[in-house]
Parts: C-alpha cells; structure tokens; sequence
C-alpha cells in the first residue's frame, strides 16, 4: 500500500475512542491511533514497526480466518501492555489494495473491563455465577456442587450452610443460572448488614405514610422484586424472631403485605437462604423458629470448608493471582513451593474469601512475607490473651476490638461471641469510639 494510502486511513482513524492498529499480512505494525498507546502504555517509537504478535496472543490463528475472509469479531485473547498482561476482545478486518493485490489488517482492541462497566446496569438484580466458576477437584466439594446441580430447577426450599467466606452466594448464583428462572431476578439481602428496623421494610416493602420518612408512592419490598425469579436470604440466623413469623407466612401461602398496608400481593419465588450458624443448635436456644427451620431446611447444602479442601488451595490461588493481577494492572508474583506449602498447612478461618485477600495482599507488595501466615495463626491464638495493667474500660475496650479483628468486623458474630445483644455492641462501640473498619 502507497505511503499516502497510510496517510488517509491514519488519518481516519485517529479520533476514534477505540484502540487501533494496522499491520501489514506479516503483522508488522505500520499505522496506530492514539489511544492504543494511552490504553497499552507503549510509546509511538516503541509500538511502530514492531510485529503486532508481541502484543496478543494468537496472530496466526487471526491472520489465517481474515484470508479466508472469516473475519474475526470481539473474540477474546490477552494483551501484553506495558505494564502486565489484560483480558480485551479484538476485531480484525482485511484492507485491500486499490489492484487487489496487497493485503493489510486492521486491528481494534476494546477493554473487556470498560464493557463490563457499561453494561453493570443489564446485570442489576442478576445472577453472574455459574457452577463452572466454582474451582475444585475436592471430591467432598464436587458432591456439593453435584447435588445442588441435580436440585436447581426444583421449587423447593434450598438451605445453605457454611462457614463465613466459604461462597455461599456462589452457590445460590449458580443454582439460580442453572434453574429455569435463570433470565427472571436473582435478589439478595444480608440480614446481618441491615438495622433490626429495616428489615420488615426491606422485605416486604411500605406504603405510604407507613411510617417517618416513608416515601410517598410507599415502596416495593425484596419479595416483590425477585417475582418468578429467586430470592438470597443470607445469614438468615439474624433474622429477628417476629419477622421468622412473617416470612414463614410468605414460604406457606406465598402472599406478602407491605408496612403499614392491608392488600396482600401473591408472589412467586424460589427461596434459598443461607446461614454460617448451625441454625439446629439456635432452635434448641429459642432463637430461631423450628417450624421457619424445617420449612427452609427442605434441600440441605453444606460447604466445606478450606481446610477440609487443601487440595483445592494452590488452584485458588493461581486462580486469584491471575484474575486480581489483571484487574490491579499489576504483575503476577511467583508462589513457589515453600509458600504453597505454608498456604496449606496454614487454617484459614476466613475460608476462601481470606486467601483471595492474601493473593491481593502478596500482589500489591510484590511477595509474601516470611511470617505473615504465621503472624496471622498468632494473632488468632492470642486474641484471648489479657493485659491485666488495664482500667476495666480500657480491657473491655481492646477485647471488643480484638473480637471484631477476628471477625472481620461483623457485628452480629461479634456480639454472638462476647454474648451480648447487637444494640448493645452497638452502644459500647460508640462509647470508646471503636473505629469497627479497622
């Protein structure tokens, strides 16, 4: 092609909000726009006159399907930036000579994470997981998955157990994908991170005037939204007793009433809730209703822990590397043998959420330090430990503390633990001015 052909077409495309590259069919790069240098990191010197295969992976599998004049349309390959390796859709398209007889490709690049961005609005009130995401060769695990595969189109009850961080959510995402309410809502609400008197409300909606600071045209509740669809009921052990009531009215007839309202709403959900308490040793201590339990416990699902599943640790953490590299833009570091062998000997109280942390920890620094694991089983032997020279405030002070460092600060476990009620530990909180997210 003529340089003033060049010229032209690098003039056309360089106002266009998209990454751009033009090769020749050997793929040397000969014409670029400005924002695949903004959004590859490179600098016009270093990306010009360089083979275009140093940048993506799989050139020739795109050159052969544009001389077959397949074309090739947003398919997905890794970019080599400058800085790490990202996750972007290409496009080629074939250039042609005015005679027909040289051949250039055009390439164009788009950030998978800006589309993903673009379209988190479609995905509000959707479930993204899938049973093909959950990472495992754990055979206590891949029973799990099993069973809940075999109970996904079921209309019954799905109660999941599971410590904290073990991806109870995951579970009941890929459930509701795998069910035939796959294209209808996936809604789900945490009992433990709502105040006592949001819940009613946010259940099942208010109408107006229902009570101070109500919206005037009242508002739909959780039950309403997730209609012929599913609702995800987590640490559902929060829920207080006179609610327990109401909800298992809704499992029963399927009718809810708003705040404040009198018109009964007949709704069609698939319920599945979830708790890391043992919801049978809460029903012996009166605080969970037996007959709400046996309404929800109709297909029982238990996740193992990490602990139980060592195997399963080095593939989480490959997949967590490659996966948190990419979004931080940063480099992925090597775990080598001594630190894969620490990882599984180390407890994981915090499951596989807590080992995602770590990965993320190891990225943003560059490496694992030596004692971390070790630091951490420490801290979690010592947290009992007292320092008698404290005034009694201050020992009630740092032991409230302490306690939410181990739980990751979540106030109902918290207070389970110190056994004391969560308006109490919201009280003493307050009084020393404990900064909870800390």
């Amino acid at each position: 092609m003529k340089k003033l052909d060049y010229e032209y077409i690098n003039s056309l495309i360089k106002y266009i909000p998209l990454a751009i590259a033009i090769t020749n069919k050997d793929g040397m790069i000969n014409g670029i726009n400005a924002y695949i240098l903004s959004m590859f990191g490179y600098s016009e010197s270093e990306i010009l006159k360089t083979p275009i295969l140093n940048l993506f992976e799989g050139f020739e599998e795109v050159k052969r399907d544009v001389f077959s004049k397949k074309g090739v349309i947003k398919r997905e390959v890794y970019v080599y930036n400058k800085k790490n390796r990202s996750k972007f859709t290409i496009s080629a398209y074939p250039i042609y000579s005015k005679n027909n007889d040289d051949l250039d490709i055009m390439f164009i690049f788009e950030d998978i994470k800006r589309k993903r961005k673009l379209s988190d609005k479609i995905l509000k009130n959707r479930a993204i997981y899938t049973f093909d995401k959950i990472i495992s060769r754990s055979d206590e695990l891949l029973s799990v998955i099993d069973f809940a595969k075999k109970v996904s189109n079921s209309k019954s009850t799905v109660l999941i157990s599971g410590e904290t961080g073990t991806g109870k959510e995951v579970f009941a995402q890929s459930i509701h994908n795998a069910s035939d309410r796959n294209d209808k809502p996936f809604i789900a609400i945490n009992s433990a991170a709502i105040p006592e008197n949001l819940i009613e409300s946010e259940l099942f909606g208010y109408v107006e005037g229902a009570f101070t600071g109500a919206k005037k045209s009242g508002q739909a509740g959780k039950f309403e939204l997730a209609n012929k669809g599913t609702i995800f009921l987590d640490e559902i052990g929060e829920m207080p007793l006179k609610l327990q009531t109401r909800l298992l009215r809704v499992i029963e007839e399927g009718i809810v009433t708003r705040v404040g309202g009198i018109d009964q709403i007949i709704v069609d959900v698939r319920i599945i809730a979830a708790s890391n308490r043992d919801l049978k040793k809460e029903v012996e201590e009166g605080r969970f209703r037996e007959d709400l339990f046996y309404r929800l416990n109709v297909l029982p699902l238990t996740i193992p822990p990490l602990r139980k599943r060592k195997d399963d640790i080095p593939l989480l953490a490959s997949f967590f590397m490659e996966k948190i590299s990419r979004k931080l833009n940063k480099n992925r570091v090597k775990l080598n043998d001594y630190v894969l062998d620490k990882m599984i000997r180390y407890n994981w109280p915090g499951n596989v959420r807590e080992l995602e942390n770590l990965i993320e920890f190891i990225i943003n620094l560059g490496y694992l330090p030596d004692n971390l694991l070790n630091e951490r089983d420490k801290e979690i032997v010592e947290s009992s430990n007292i320092d008698y020279n404290y005034s009694l405030e201050e020992l009630e002070k740092q032991h409230i503390i302490k306690i939410l460092k181990i739980n990751d600060g979540n106030i109902s476990k918290t207070a389970k633990t110190l056994e004391i009620g969560r308006n109490t530990l919201y009280r003493k909180i307050e009084k020393y001015n404990i900064d909870v997210l800390n």
